[in-house]
């Protein structure tokens, strides 16, 4: 990749990054080696230079303004004019590079993270909250980023420090050494502090993720929360965490006051001290007005770099942590991939899962169950659970990962929008003339004709412009595109009107055809149209056959129907 180019992201893979958090941080930064070295050599120029300038000063006053040479004066003038070019160019180059490399890092752990959360499947719910994997998203990416984008100006900076204490050694000892013990004892005062620093900001890190989990939750279960009058508690519940979280970060304000204190006051102090000495170095004759004059340039422009390093420790403690959380997220264990994956079997197998006795057979087949037991088995027979569910003669957990979700889909209703064309969004991959096809059957035309573009009209997020019925039939729209071997829908029209219900149940026996399509949905318009009915009682099959047949010989059977009809 060319140095002046911003790199092409998301990468193809992402990489095996290491355990531990100060490893993920070293393995973020040095990704790109070439590119990082660039940002480190670049950030020396524009940083590095800035403090050293005053030495044009010297030359300026003694061979210039002292001797009465003008010529002399407008020689240390223009490499003055020069330098400042350099650094001016530098640091434009500099801005630059670091951006595309604090990219390629956040990129990168958004991938990672999204491909952990994909390994996991159905699991990640037993696993860890989604507050957590929200936080890491938001939170922890924007940390790493910053983290690394700190890495060239201490770099800079201290490239810069060393320049101005060398210079300062040739021009006096006492000098130089009063800069650099200086230096050292600024370190040596914010060392605890930025451990309390630490401490405390890793507490504030949880309280993030807490409060974060909590408004997921209630947004999730909102209209639960209200049909069973819970709002008012998780209401007190958040805001409760919100208490918390502040008392954490007003925990946060204290060492950090100090090190800002520290950054600012201690150079001052240090530049008092240069200047007093220098003034007196000046008057015994050991150094020329010029020299003073550097001094007093090289310690006054260390101000910005010791505020910089102060800055970068406190943006390295941050992003710690957050590679701390990113590494939690990581380390969660994962359904093993099969070492000796079988093939599939052929077209048209039946899939069936023992545990529930249900078995899945070309065409329509309606579950009539509760949500939960639902959910459960469809995910052991795609293979989102560990299972003895078989596909054809097939062990489910034997096949092939890919291979499986290519030919199994388990589609939710309330799944993930993201953001793009409505084209993009049914199916980014397959053409104008099949996403066509699935919003027909989906029954979604009046969803884009509706559109001020149609089908390449741009959606944000979740598509929060739209209402919950129309936001489900392009979730369906997008399943039926996949056009999967067997594809699993749980409520698929929970949030339609009967009639759009209707027409969605016909549509899509019509678009699927003989190929296997299961319907968890206890709605007489699903019931009544497929061609078998699986009654499922605490997880397991009881009963099975035509909706007619079923309502009327099982009263448990009506008494499931006839509650959703009310």
């Amino acid at each position: 990749m060319p140095l002046l180019r911003a790199p092409d992201l998301p990468v193809a893979d992402p990489g095996d990054p290491p355990a531990t958090p100060w490893a993920l941080f070293r393995w973020l930064a040095t990704r790109r080696k070439a590119h990082a070295a660039a940002v480190l050599v670049s950030a020396v120029f524009s940083l590095g230079l800035v403090p050293v300038m005053p030495i044009f000063l010297t030359g300026a006053v003694d061979d210039g303004i002292a001797a009465r040479d003008w010529g002399a004066l407008a020689a240390w003038a223009g490499a003055l004019a020069a330098a400042g070019s350099v650094a001016a160019v530098s640091i434009v180059v500099h801005h630059r590079l670091t951006v595309w490399w604090r990219q390629d890092a956040e990129y990168r752990v958004l991938q990672l993270a999204t491909r952990k959360t994909g390994r996991l499947g159905a699991s990640l719910r037993r696993r860890t909250t989604t507050g957590a994997v929200v936080s890491v998203g938001i939170t922890d990416v924007n940390g790493i980023g910053r983290a690394v984008e700190s890495l060239a100006p201490t770099m800079g900076c201290g490239a810069g420090i060393i320049a101005v204490a060398v210079l300062l050694f040739e021009m006096s000892a006492a000098l130089g050494l009063t800069v650099l013990l200086g230096v050292v004892a600024v370190a040596a005062m914010t060392g605890p502090l930025l451990r309390r620093l630490q401490a405390r900001y890793r507490a504030y890190r949880e309280d993030v993720g807490a409060i974060t989990g909590r408004a997921t939750d209630i947004v999730a279960g909102l209209r639960v929360l209200r049909g069973v009058g819970g709002e008012d508690r998780f209401n007190a519940a958040y805001r409760r965490d919100s208490q918390r979280l502040k008392r954490s970060g007003f925990g946060l304000a204290a060492p950090g006051a100090w090190i800002d204190a520290v950054s600012e006051g201690a150079p001052a102090i240090l530049l008092g001290a240069v200047v007093w000495m220098s003034a007196r170095l000046v008057a015994s004759g050991d150094i020329t007005v010029g020299q003073m004059v550097a001094a007093f340039g090289y310690t006054a422009a260390l101000l910005l770099p010791v505020r910089w390093l102060m800055g970068t420790a406190m943006t390295l403690i941050q992003g710690r942590v957050a590679c701390g959380k990113v590494c939690e997220l990581l380390a969660l264990p994962e359904r093993e991939t099969p070492r000796d994956p079988l093939p599939g079997p052929e077209a048209g197998a039946e899939l069936h899962d023992p545990e529930s006795g249900l078995t899945l057979a070309p065409g329509l087949t309606a579950v009539a169950a509760d949500a939960e037991s639902a959910a459960a088995v469809f995910d052991r027979l795609a293979g989102l659970e560990p299972s003895e569910a078989t596909f054809g003669a097939v062990p489910v957990a034997r096949i092939d990962p890919d291979e499986l979700r290519r030919r199994v889909l388990p589609a939710d209703h309330d799944a993930y929008l993201f953001a793009g064309t409505l084209e993009a969004l049914v199916a980014a991959r397959d053409g104008h003339d099949r996403v066509r096809a699935a919003v027909t059957a989906a029954a979604a035309d009046d969803i884009v004709d509706a559109l001020p573009d149609g089908l390449a009209t741009v959606l944000d997020n979740q598509a929060r412009t739209l209402s919950g019925g129309q936001r489900q039939r392009l979730r369906l729209a997008r399943a039926l595109a996949a056009d999967t071997e067997v594809l699993l829908l749980r409520e698929p029209t929970s949030a339609v009107d009967s009639h759009t219900e209707a027409r969605i149940a016909e549509r899509l026996t019509a678009a699927r055809g003989r190929r296997t399509t299961a319907v968890a949905s206890a709605s007489p318009l699903w019931l009544g149209r497929a061609d078998a009915v699986a009654f499922l009682q605490d997880g397991k099959v009881v009963a099975t056959g035509t909706h007619a047949a079923l309502t009327a010989a099982r009263p448990d059977y009506r008494a499931l129907v006839d509650r959703e009809l009310s």
